[in-house]
Parts: C-alpha cells; structure tokens; sequence
C-alpha cells in the first residue's frame, strides 16, 4: 500500500491492490485463507479479501461483522495503546517524551502456523506496528487514553496500578548535623531530610521536600544547617536555588520557600549575627553567575508579611567555583576553598541594619592542591597581650586543610600571620612566613578532618577505611581501622564526647571518643547511584583501569527473600558511586540484606573474595579489583540461594605477553574466573553459608577450554533446582544429593544430612538450521547473549542463544533434559530478556513479544523505540528489565530513555538524567496496564513474594513498589516513629504515669529494707559479720606486688575483719 494512506481509502470505499507477492512466494500465498483480518491503530477492524494469488482488497468491517469475527477468534476489540504516564504519587518528569513505544499487532495465525505475511517463507522481519513517536503532542496521548480507557475491553481485574512514594536513598555528600543535646542525628537524602535517634538508632521522622510533587526529580537538597537563633529549624538548600526554613521537630515548613539564585546552587550555611538591636539567622550561599563566574551571597530571609524585607548582598565574587564555606563566630568570620585556594574574611563592621549593607574583607592563600576538605577553630586571643590589632579583636583562627593527594596542612593563627604579611608587604617589609605543619598519611584524597573539640587533636578519613587521630603536641599517630568503607564526613558533637562518622557505603555511625566504640548505627541501602558532582579522585592524574566499551549502569542482582517478604537480598560493592562520564567496571563482591519494613541494614556478608580491609592497590598505583557477582536467584522457600561471580584478570597484567600472534583479548578469557555457588540459610547464625562451589560450570566457546560466561541463571518455581546458561551453548540443570559415605548419609552437628549440589542434567542446544545446511566449515559463532526461562510449575524450560544468523527457541524438558521443540523466527535482533507467564511466553529483543506455547501463536508484539534500538547489546542486557508475578499473572518491562537536553546542552554522552518508563502488561493483553516514567534508571526488577506486585530499584539507591491498586501493598514499607504515632506517648506529660513509677520505688525500697532487716536478724542470730568485696579490695588492691604490706600482716587484717562484730551490732 505504498504512498496511499489507509485511512482514506477505506473512507471512500477503494479496492486497493495489497501485499503484492513475487512468483517465488506464490505457493506460500495459496495457504492463506480466503480472509486476513487486520486491526488499525484506530480500533478499527479491516478485512482483507483475497481477489486472486497476489491481490487483496482492504475495506472495513460493520459492527456486526466484527463482533462475528471476535468471538470467533476469542480476540479483543480494543486496539494497542500507546505507553502513557498514570497519574501518580511520586513526581514524574514533567518533560518526558509522550511515548517511547511503538504499538505493534499479530501476524495472522494459520493452523497454529505464523504466517509469512511481511518477510519471506523462514524469516519474518517483523510484525505489523505503527510508530507512535509522531506523536509528540501531550493533549492527543491524553485524549486518545481517556477515549481507551472508557470502553468495554479496558475493564479487567487489576486494571489500575500505582506507584508507590520511595523509600531509601542515599545520604548527600554533606556532614550530619547532632541537634541541641546531642539527642538525634539529621542526615541528608536526595529530596528529603531523615531525624535518627542516638540513642535507638531508629528513625525518629522523615521530613521529604517533593511532596505532592512540588520538587523536580532533578532537584536534589545540596546543604543543610542548623538554625543557631532556634535549635529546633533547619536551613535547607537545594539545587535549584530554593531555601527551606524547616522545623526538624515538627516537620512542618516544607510548603514554602526561598528562590536565592535562578542559576542553582551549589553550598549554603547558615550563621547568626546581631546588628541594629536585632539577632537573626543569616544565610551565606554559593552559587554561579551568568557570567560564567562564581559568588558568595548573604541573605536575610523573612517570612511573608513580615515588617523587614528579604534582601541579599553578594559580598564575593571569584573565577574560579566555591566549593566549601564556613562561617564561624557569629557571622564575624568566613573560611571557604576554592579549588587550591583558601579564602579567609572578616567582617569590617557590625554596624549595619540590613543585610544589604553588609562588608567583608577577604584574603586568599595558595595551597599546593586542590582542596577536599577544611575545618576552622576560633579560639580567644591571649589577654596578656598589651598590643590590640585587627585580628586580636576576632580571636586566634587556626585552620586545617586536607587536599586530594593525602597531604593535611595545618595553619595556626591564620587569619593574624595573613594580616601581618599584608601590612608587611604594603610598608615594603619582607611577608610574614606562613609555612604551615604538614602531615601525611593517606595514599588518597582525604575526605574529612576536622579539629577535636580541645584542640590538640586533629580527626581525618579518606579511602583507606582507617579514621586517623593526629596527636598535635606528639605527632603521634591512633588509628581505628576495619571500617566497612571509605569514609566521607566527621562530625565532632557540640560536648565533644562523640563523633559522628559517613561512610561511602550508605551507612553512619557514631562514635564514643573515650572508647571510639559505636554507640548508634545507620545503613541505607547500598545499591549504586550516579553521581551528581564531579568525584575528589578525578581531579588527580591517576592510572586508568580496564573500562567498559559503551556507559551503561550495571545491572544489579536481586531476590525477595519468601521466609521474610519485607527482607530484600541484593549484590553490593564497596564503591557505589557511577561517575556519569566514566566506563567503570564495578565490582559487587557482597551480599546486602535490607529491610524494606525498617528502612534499615540487616546484615552484610562477603560472597567472593574481598579486599576491604587489606591494602587493594597494587605496586603499579593499579586498584586490585574484586569479583563481580553477576547473577541471583533464591529458592521457592527462601532455604537456597545461587550466585554467581565472576572476575576477569585487566589486560595490563597480560601485555608481557605481548606479540605479534598473540591476541590478548582472547588471552584475557582464558583466564576468566567463573564460580557457580549454592548457599544454604543456617537459622542458628542466621546468614547464608556456603555448601557447594562449581569451578567453570560452562566452558568457553568454541575451544571449549577455560571457564565460559553465564549467560543466565534460573530458579525452578516448584523444586530445588536451578538451571544456567553458558558461552558453550549448553543449559544445565543443577539439583542438591545427599551426601553419602559408604552408603551412609553424611550428617552435620545438628544431625541434619549434608548435601552437595551437581548437574543432574545437561542440555546441548541445536545449532541454527542456516549452520546446520552450510556445506562449507565457517569458523564457529561465540554467542554473545543467552536467556533462560521456567513455567510456574517447573514442567518446561525456555531457552534461546544470541549470536547466530537464526532467531531460535527452545523449548526444554527439565525432568528428561531433551528439546522437545524449536521455534525459528522467533524474535528480530538480539534477545536480552525473556520469562513465561501462565501459558505465555515474553521474550524482549527488538521488539516485545508475547508467544501462547500452547497453541504455538504469537499474541502481539510491542516495538522498542528508536532510543532502545540504538544501544548496544550489552547496554540493553544491563539496563532492560523483565520480570513475571505469578500472583497477578502480569510481567513488567522496564526500559532505559537517554537524557533529556537543558539549556542547549545535550547529554546524551553522560548518564546525568537518564531515567526508565515501566509498562505492567496482562499476558493475554496488548495494552498495558500501567505505563509510566520513572525519575531515576532502574537497576533492579523483582516480583513482590506474598502480594502482587513489584518492587524495583533504581539509581539513586531508592526503593518504589507497583501494585494494583485493589490490592495490598507489596511489602510493608518503612515509617519513622513519628509517622507511626509512637512520638506523642513519648512526649505527652504522663502525671498519673509518675505517681505509678514513685509508688512502685517506694514498694522496692520497703522490699529493701525488708530484706536487710532480714540479713540482720540472721546475722544476729549466727553471729558470722558480713564481709563484703570492697574491704577486701582495700586491703589487696593497695599497689603493684612489690609494695604490698608483709604477708603476714594481709592475713591478721583479713582475719580481724572475719572476727570483727558485724555492722549494726552494739
């Protein structure tokens, strides 16, 4: 129908001339039947007459004529709709793209058959679609979708899904805040701010800034400060240059705001300063010109209808960006760093009535290197002093400087020596020398320090898990090391008793500084995010490591634990941070057990080999890398767990082999490390231990020698089994067997029999039928991608192979471990997901399709878009998501959208702002159920274990679930103690309460008393004294051995205190 329109034809009534078919096909067209019906992308139903071999004539149905036809083809009379964005409880991109799907019907179905009706006999190029990215237009979507949504066919069971608000997230790269008495800990998420008790840990209330979706999800919270005027608000700042004035303890103040700067923002602090009879809080901030430049700003922000104006003076200006600020005593002074410089200021005059009026005089010093961190200490001048200068009247300013290389430079008494050098300099003196005390130690970045609350320590952390303690006055040197991860922030508390540690793995703790013993612990989830700033380590010229072909974000593995529905299993690493730019491989070598009820870190174990707590760099400055666990999979009754890792040796350690006929790609695969292991949960010590180890359970292809990829790894939903895919072409299903010693069962302590798992059955998939009738020997294809897939009762087991010029599926029976079918043409491009659903079979390659396995038809296929199409394999193997709930008889797909462009900027060479559209899809339906954007990528899709639904997880460390909206939650999500009610029965005056606690001291010291009169009348009646453990003490414990007293005289007064009259006797 080239160059004719449809529409327009079947409007007039036209016998068109369809599908024309060369003489070759002829004999494939005399099969068709007399009719082909087709329905448009308008719901409308047309039908094709055959007029003779090669002609067909288009025209449209009656109403009647189609209900015929669907009842008699069981069919539906709604048409495919378009992925659209439901109306949800978290904020959506407002600029999304319309649609990123292409809507796509059947072929017809002859005798169970695919018909060949666009491509020839033994490849069908794809099914009929029409592309809805024309439509970019956001009234027609949302009309088209309400018209959709009225009719008949649109009423099905679960036809409402939602999203649910996240949870989680990662703590901003920002030092916590210790409230007034030291009571709770304030920490920083992306878009909301979480109160934690020190005393429980728990957390006590959550206070989120994108509520009702006022915030974009590319805004995200930058600072945070502690309002010195009122101990119980906050100052928080965002990106996009919006101030909140929040009350901590009440969580109100999150519905208004100030815009500072259009242009962002990207520091703040907070101070209070008394001028003209008033104390008020004074905001500084940092923040970008048009220009191009940088500034400091000071804000006075008044709430609305107040008699004093909002007024902001830009009191700094700089070339270079601002990227700490801190301002101490008052507002008097201000120290921040400018990439290697160090700005210091102070404040000409308190005189001043508004803020407007405000002056200040900065002096700048050069460090060495870019600086990573900075702490100031302000102490009063010595009053023995008789001359009176500038600096005097601000007290003594020591400062402390970390920079990127590890080195720590301390500066007593800046601000007085900068002052000096400058007089000095302006009368022709020689300047002042300010050479400061340099300490190093860290092989890295240092990441905090900060000055003790005497002085004569200095705290500082960096990469290497070791939080150091300078000794000033010594130079010595304490260390406390084994931490989980790099550290990121110290906080000394106000009282100095404790500190305050951020580590790089999500997680926070606190420290007693008497015993540097944790007294309170906090740990999110530690799942990758992308960064949202420019990483310490990359302003240094280090070596490189291996790195990816292509930026993708790495699937992260992932299981609901069925004993614990609110227990969410998921592979970690070390280092979860994703440079936007950067092609880092990253390793997760441990296992993360998260409480998604709790909001809190079960516990953390080690599945591979781990470098955390030895020193993970090597003689050439290269990071010794870890293995990467690649896949997941728990058993039906959450008893096992499969795993498997992988480690692939870096190319540099290869290149002594370097010649002319030696690959040393292929070099770097031969030594490939692949470990299939099964974990069993031991309910005594309550982890996962492992049972069985299998070496290289696939080899490599084609020389069939060295440990191959695992493609896949499957769990069998009804047994204890799992199956695997690998480079060698072969599925293998591994199984558990007792364990037996001369025909005895091996037992463990508990008396329980031990059992080892090995292949019970192996399955070698057909090669392609275009290999098969090749008659001359081409070199043999490596595949490059493989997928696995069970039906709900474990009968049939799905498989297809990537790599070969046929797209084929085989259909395997795991009880007897033969192919007992293979379906050509199964799918176009290259398969990177597929699962059975009830009788469906959904397989996600260049198109999404759905196949009934039991009448062998295709029921629909959906079109990726030309965003999805456009990423490599091993792009869409990693950030393309399918997963099935059996409960719902549902499967969702979750697909990656490139960034959007800001600005006249494109970055589509970045990760920054890429983010996922999630359809839900009834198996036996085109149209999905819910489509949606989400604001962040997904790394992980898993099904809900006791209620429909999903749970996903995406790049930003944050966990969303989508459910029907007619059922119960997916899993239990966490709330803090104020949200529960729990905060009022702690809080409220409980008189009656107190009178029952001082009635119930009174009855214990009645029952003491009691019971010494009692003690009493026994003695009296014996007469033996009561000699108790501190008289003794006096006379041991008196001094070391040498200095003790005659041994004769210790026994005569050990003697004298047993011969003595007890107490109380006259």
């Amino acid at each position: 129908m080239e160059g004719k329109d449809k529409d327009s034809c079947v409007a007039r009534g036209d016998s068109v001339q369809l599908f024309p078919l060369p003489t070759r096909n002829r004999e494939a067209a005399t099969i068709l039947a007399p009719k082909l019906f087709y329905f448009s992308p308008r719901a409308v139903l047309y039908v094709l007459t055959r007029r003779n071999v090669t002609t067909y004539q288009l025209r449209a149905t009656s109403d009647n004529e189609m209900a015929s036809v669907l009842k008699r083809k069981r069919g539906s009379a709604q048409g495919v709709e378009t992925l659209k964005r439901a109306k949800a409880t978290t904020d959506v991109l407002e600029d999304a793209p319309t649609s990123v799907w292409d809507a796509a019907f059947a072929p017809v179905k002859q005798n169970n058959e695919l018909a060949t009706v666009n491509g020839d006999d033994d490849k069908l190029e794809s099914s009929d679609a029409e592309d809805f990215e024309q439509f970019t237009q956001k009234e027609e979507t949302e009309k088209k979708a309400k018209k959709l949504s009225k009719s008949k066919a649109s009423k099905s069971k679960a036809s409402d899904w939602k999203v649910s608000a996240p949870i989680g997230g990662r703590m901003i790269d920002v030092d916590p805040l210790f409230t007034e008495g030291e009571k709770f800990l304030i920490v920083a998420h992306r878009q909301s701010i979480h109160v934690y008790s020190t005393a429980t840990s728990l957390l006590h209330r959550s206070i989120d800034l994108s509520v009702n979706g006022s915030r974009p999800a590319d805004v995200r919270i930058v600072a945070y400060a502690l309002s010195e005027t009122d101990p119980s608000m906050i100052w928080v700042a965002c990106s996009d240059g919006a101030v909140y004035h929040i009350n901590w303890v009440s969580g109100s103040g999150t519905d208004q705001f100030w815009t500072t700067s259009s242009m962002g923002m990207t520091h703040m602090t907070a101070s209070s300063m008394t001028s003209a009879g008033r104390t008020r809080d004074i905001v500084f901030t940092t923040e970008e010109r048009r220009d191009g430049g940088w500034r400091v700003t000071a804000h006075e922000l008044t709430p609305p209808g107040s008699d004093i104006p909002t007024v902001a003076r830009t009191i700094y200006t700089s070339t270079q960006p601002i990227h700490i600020l801190k301002v101490v005593k008052n507002g008097n002074l201000i120290v921040a760093a400018s990439e290697s410089r160090v700005l210091v200021a102070n404040l000409r005059t308190a005189d001043f009535d508004s803020v407007d009026k405000i002056r200040y005089e900065f002096r700048v010093f050069e460090s060495t290197d870019y600086i990573s961190s900075i702490d100031v200490r302000v102490t009063a001048a010595n009053k023995s002093q008789k001359s009176k200068s500038k600096a005097e009247t601000f007290g003594v300013v020591d400062v402390v400087v970390g920079d990127v290389k590890g080195s720590i430079f301390v500066h007593n008494d800046l601000l007085r020596k900068m002052i000096q050098s400058q007089n000095a300099v302006a009368s022709g003196k020689p300047a002042v020398d300010m050479l400061p005390r340099k300490m190093h130690w860290h092989r890295k970045a240092v990441q905090s320090v900060k000055w003790s609350k005497d002085g004569n320590y200095i705290i500082s952390g960096g990469s290497e898990t070791v939080m150091v303690l300078w000794q000033l006055d010594t130079g010595k040197k304490q260390f406390l090391p084994h931490l989980s991860a790099a550290i990121q922030n110290i906080v000394v508390s106000p009282t100095g008793s404790s500190y305050a540690v951020r580590l790089a793995d999500n997680s926070a703790m606190i420290l007693s500084t008497a015993e540097l013993k944790a007294t309170a612990s906090i740990s999110g989830l530690q799942a990758q995010v992308i960064r949202d700033s420019v990483s310490l380590d990359s302003r240094v010229s280090r070596v490189k490591d291996d790195e990816r072909e292509g930026i993708l974000v790495q699937r992260a593995p992932a299981v609901i634990n069925p004993l614990q529905p609110s227990h969410l299993l998921l592979a970690v690493g070390e280092n979860q941070e994703i440079d936007p730019l950067s092609k880092q491989i990253l390793s997760t070598p441990y296992l993360q057990t998260f409480d998604v009820a709790s909001s809190h870190n079960i516990s953390r174990q080690a599945l591979s080999r781990t470098n955390i707590t030895n020193i993970n760099v090597g003689p050439n400055a290269h990071r010794i890398s870890e293995p990467q666990v690649t896949h997941m999979q728990i058993s039906h009754d959450g008893l096992w767990l499969a795993t498997v890792d992988e480690w692939l040796p870096p190319r540099r350690d290869l290149e002594y082999l370097g010649h002319s006929t030696i690959n040393l790609a292929d070099e770097q695969r031969k030594r490939r490390e692949v470990y299939l292991k099964f974990w069993q949960w031991s309910k005594t010590a309550e982890t996962w231990e492992l049972v069985s180890r299998v070496d290289a359970p696939h080899t490599m292809a084609p020389e069939n020698c060295g440990a191959g990829r695992i493609f896949d790894l499957v769990v069998d939903p009804s047994s204890h089994a799992f199956s695997t895919i690998g480079e060698d072409s072969t599925v293998r299903i591994w199984r558990p067997k007792t364990r037996t010693r001369d025909g005895i069962a091996v037992r463990g302590k508990d008396g329980e029999a031990l059992v080892s798992w090995s292949c019970r059955g192996e399955v070698m998939l057909p090669k392609p039928v275009s290999e098969v009738e090749v008659t001359v020997p081409a070199a043999p294809q490596r595949p490059d991608h493989g997928c696995l897939a069970f039906s709900e009762d474990g009968s049939v087991l799905a498989a297809a192979l990537t790599g070969g010029p046929d797209a084929v599926i085989h259909i395997v029976d795991p009880s007897v471990g033969a192919v007992k079918f293979s379906r050509p043409t199964s799918y176009t491009g290259d398969i990177v997901r597929m699962a059975i659903v009830s009788q469906y079979l959904v397989t996600v390659a260049d198109e999404v399709r759905v196949y009934d396995i039991v009448s062998n038809e295709l029921q629909y296929g959906i079109k990726l878009g030309s965003r999805q199409l456009a990423l490599t394999l091993e792009q869409k193997a990693e950030m393309i998501h399918l997963d099935v709930d059996r409960q719902s008889k549902t499967f969702a797909v979750t697909l990656p959208c490139k960034g959007r462009e800001k600005e006249g900027v494109h970055i589509a060479g970045t990760l920054a702002g890429v983010y996922s559209q999630i359809a839900v899809f009834d198996a036996a339906r085109a149209t999905p159920l819910m489509a949606q954007s989400l604001p962040h990528l997904i790394t992980a899709l898993v099904p809900a274990a006791t209620s429909p639904g999903y749970v996903a997880i995406d790049a930003a460390a944050e966990i969303t679930t989508i459910t029907p909206k007619a059922s119960q939650a997916a899993a239990v999500m966490a709330q803090s103690i104020a949200d529960l009610g729990l905060e009022s029965v702690v809080e409220e005056p409980a008189v009656g309460l107190m009178q029952l606690v001082e009635e119930a001291q009174a009855e214990e010291e009645d029952e003491e008393m009691a019971d010494v009169e009692a003690i009493e009348e026994d003695a009296d009646d014996d007469g033996a004294p009561v000699v108790s453990q501190q008289q003794l003490a006096n006379i041991f414990d008196i001094g070391p051995s040498f200095a003790l007293p005659p041994i004769e005289e210790m026994f005569y007064q050990v003697a004298g205190l047993f011969s003595a009259k007890p107490i109380g006797v006259q």
